[in-house]
């Protein structure tokens, strides 16, 4: 996985009732420190994601029907991940698309037959291919996404992926990793930014959200998708 990880974290138990046992673990880093949150799947791939929407408002949703978002994970800088289920299928890696929404970026990914899980850390300069030692996106700040048990093709050569939109806050995402069941992203943004991440409920889609951190910098205005 990711060079650089956060500092050990601590257990802590989701409310009852939240669908598929998730485990919550919440970093012990003092109080200047954001929360790291993983959740470890444990969801029967037939079943359809836990609904939790906690914080959306009308105009985060953006082009996504409501009733087809699962899982929110509100705006952070930290750690978040998702252990493949028991027993998963490789995943296939089948679209990426991005699009500039009002105050926001967002990269959407979409999967056949489903996700099988994720990690999403912020990772320094360089951080591409598989191990992270080659070179990144050159941008000021970077987003390492790894998805395992994962092709992007039906399981020859790697996929040339290499999308540079130029939008308010990301302005280059490349492929950096499509082998040995891992498939690894990078996104690199103008300057220091927080994300966040959707899952669709019939759990083969995975949206992730990016955002400037500096005040001066905000998306304007909604553009097309790209």
């Amino acid at each position: 996985m990711f060079k650089n990880k956060t500092p050990a974290v601590r257990p802590a138990m989701l409310p009852a009732g939240i669908l598929g046992g998730l485990l919550v673990l919440l970093a012990g880093c003092g109080e200047d420190e954001p929360d790291n949150v993983q959740y470890g799947g444990t969801l029967p791939p037939e079943e359809a994601r836990e609904v939790r929407h906690a914080g959306m408002e009308d105009a985060d949703y953006g082009n996504l029907d409501p009733a087809d978002v699962g899982l929110h994970i509100t705006w952070a800088r930290n750690l978040i991940s998702r252990d493949p289920y028991p027993d998963a299928p490789l995943a296939r890696l089948t679209g990426v698309t991005v699009e500039a929404l009002e105050g926001f970026d967002r990269i959407a990914f979409t999967f056949e037959p489903r996700v099988a899980g994720y990690e999403l850390q912020l990772v320094a300069q360089g951080g591409g291919g598989c191990d992270g030692g080659e070179p990144g996106t050159g941008a000021a700040a970077q987003l390492g996404i790894e998805f395992p048990q994962t092709v992007s093709n039906d399981g020859g050569a790697p996929l040339e992926r290499d999308l540079a939109p130029n939008l308010p806050t990301l302005v280059r995402a490349v492929q950096t990793c499509d082998e040995g069941g891992k498939v690894r992203w990078l996104l690199g943004t103008r300057a220091d930014m927080e994300y966040r991440l959707i899952e669709g409920r019939t759990g083969n889609l995975i949206v992730v959200d990016l955002r400037s951190t500096d005040a001066n910098s905000m998306n304007p205005a909604v553009t097309g998708s790209n």
